[in-house]
């Protein structure tokens, strides 16, 4: 069979999702290609391949994308006569059931689909019943049974030929992502994780699931060896250590011998600990992502669930630095109950904190959320919100903000970054700045600075060594960042 996926656009962090079942799928015998709905063109992709299923992988800010897409795919039916299976996975399709019957889709992918694609391509091509298999959720179904898979080893290695035939100028980045393992404990009320760990517990049922190390290590010497260009090794799972374990003690003291490549993993305050610092800087680990989220510590615990004292936060912004490990470190403005003043003073924890890059967003709600509940809660989010239209670099959503707030926080945003790094005295101008009517300058400053430390602390070298395609990264970077409604659009 003929499987198209189809993903929002691509980036220097591949869509492991896809890349896995493209691998099951080949290993069985089928053909995968994938389109980026801003790079390719949907119609002349599905006339030259002539797919028999059309795969979406969506995430909720880019849903817009996948109805126009899916319209490009309906006239092909219609004029093509060919009949095409039409399924939707990832992160919306998940928590936003409701999109099989809004699309009008065959079917969606409720979870993880490793268990599900093999039986799902086998049934199509053989004409079985897919009524029964687990995650699957047909058209006109409520409810379907749920599975995980446990042996992550038992995986193919994610096909990363999908992506770079899709795109060859991905392959002179440095930069290649993997996964460890897959799920998270914690229960932050702006993420999506929580909800996934209670639609998918049960007896027996493990949630938190890791690869072994041989496992691993055996997917990034073959990375290595078939892509020289690897310079930087990216884990994103959405928390790298939880606490020092016998894993972690293989991982570090094998990883600098037998690998060898600098990496980045997600991490939290709670957990990097000296003796985390110090086994992770052993193994290698140049960056981590150590998100802030908010300034105050009464927001940050009883508001975000994120049980962190400041003294906690200052002692593992500590450990980074005394280990020379740059931080990317988020903090989230606009957060529900809280006023300009509270984003101001989590701007001024933020630099305290001297992270290798602080990065600031504003608080995107999506459903299915405590943090979405607690706002329509306070009477600050209207409950009929289109989700769809909101960004996490768009002014906030919410009702409580005058619009010389949102924009006292957009500019936030955009200048946080750029005024974390600068000396004391630019602080005395500062809150002028964020009150001038220069939003399009602040965005392109945004940008380049974005683009400066990223490149320089948190994947230095990583980047394409090809002048031209460097300057096609840069050039596609600066129009997702200051041409907004450009990130909506799709080639047709």
């Amino acid at each position: 069979m003929r499987i198209l996926f189809v993903v929002s656009d691509l980036f220097f962090s591949e869509p492991l999702g896809v890349m896995l079942l493209s691998a099951i799928a080949r290993k069985d015998g089928h053909q995968t290609l994938l389109v980026a709905l801003k790079r390719q063109r949907m119609a002349t992709i599905l006339h030259a391949f002539n797919p028999d299923v059309v795969a979406y992988s969506a995430m909720t800010a880019y849903e817009h994308m996948f109805y126009q897409a899916d319209q490009v795919v309906r006239q092909y039916q219609a004029t093509s006569g060919r009949k095409v299976f039409r399924i939707m996975g990832g992160p919306h399709a998940t928590f936003f059931q409701q999109v099989l019957n809004d699309m009008k889709l065959d079917a969606i992918c409720v979870g993880e689909g490793d268990l599900l694609f093999p039986r799902l391509l086998t049934a199509l091509e053989t004409g079985q019943s897919l009524e029964g298999i687990p995650n699957l959720l047909l058209a006109g179904q409520t409810s379907c049974t749920k599975e995980v898979p446990e042996d992550l080893d038992a995986i193919p290695f994610p096909d990363r030929s999908l992506i770079y035939n899709a795109d060859p100028d991905l392959q002179q980045q440095g930069i290649r992502s993997f996964m460890t393992q897959r799920g998270c404990p914690y229960r932050c009320t702006y993420c999506f994780n929580h909800s996934y760990n209670l639609l998918f517990k049960g007896p027996g049922v493990k949630l938190f699931r890791r690869r072994s190390v041989d496992n691993l290590f055996a997917e990034i010497r073959e990375v290595r060896d078939r892509y020289p260009t690897l310079r930087y090794v990216r884990f994103g799972d959405d928390v790298f250590v939880i606490r020092p374990d016998a894993w972690l003690e293989e991982f570090t003291e094998r990883y600098p011998k037998e690998i060898g490549i600098p990496f980045y993993c997600l991490i939290r305050c709670n957990t990097l600990t000296e003796e985390i610092g110090k086994m992770l800087s052993h193994a290698g680990c140049r960056s981590i992502s150590m998100s802030i989220e908010a300034g105050s510590e009464e927001i940050r615990n009883k508001v975000l669930r994120r049980h962190m004292s400041d003294e906690m936060m200052r002692s593992a912004f500590t450990v980074a630095r005394k280990y020379r490990i740059n931080a990317f470190a988020n903090t989230i403005l606009a957060i529900p109950g809280t006023t300009p003043k509270d984003d101001y003073n989590s701007f001024l924890f933020a630099r305290e904190m001297k992270p290798g890059c602080p990065t600031f967003s504003i608080f995107a709600p999506y459903p299915n959320t405590h943090l979405t509940d607690y706002a329509i809660s306070l009477g600050v989010l209207d409950p009929q919100t289109d989700f769809k239209k909101i960004s996490t670099t768009d002014s906030s959503p919410l009702n409580n903000y005058t619009p010389e707030e949102k924009r006292f926080q957009l500019h936030l945003v955009y200048l946080g970054q750029l005024f974390c790094l600068l000396p004391d005295f630019f602080l005395k101008i500062f809150p002028l700045m964020l009150r001038l009517p220069l939003t399009p300058v602040y965005r392109l400053v945004s940008s380049l600075t974005w683009t400066w430390i990223v490149s320089s602390r948190i994947f230095p070298h990583a980047y394409p060594r090809s002048p031209l395609i460097l300057a096609k990264a840069i050039i596609r970077g600066l129009k997702f960042i200051l041409i907004p409604n450009e990130a909506g659009k799709i080639k047709e």
